[in-house]
């Protein structure tokens, strides 16, 4: 694994959330309950205003 990383744009970051919040929506219907809490956690990951996310900024 490399050090290295480019962010993601902001069209890329809309891009992904969109299609992770139908995967989501999807599996859920299927009935694939595991699949989409695990989709919902890298969602929740990708946000932004979680305060997760900004714990780990501020010690950046």
């Amino acid at each position: 694994m490399t050090e290295h990383s480019t962010a993601l744009s902001q069209a890329e970051h809309q891009t992904i959330t969109t299609t992770l919040a139908q995967f989501k929506n999807r599996l859920s219907q299927a009935g694939e309950l595991l699949a989409a809490t695990h989709i919902d956690h890298a969602l929740q990951c990708l946000d932004p205003e979680n305060p997760i996310n900004q714990q780990v900024a501020a010690e950046a």
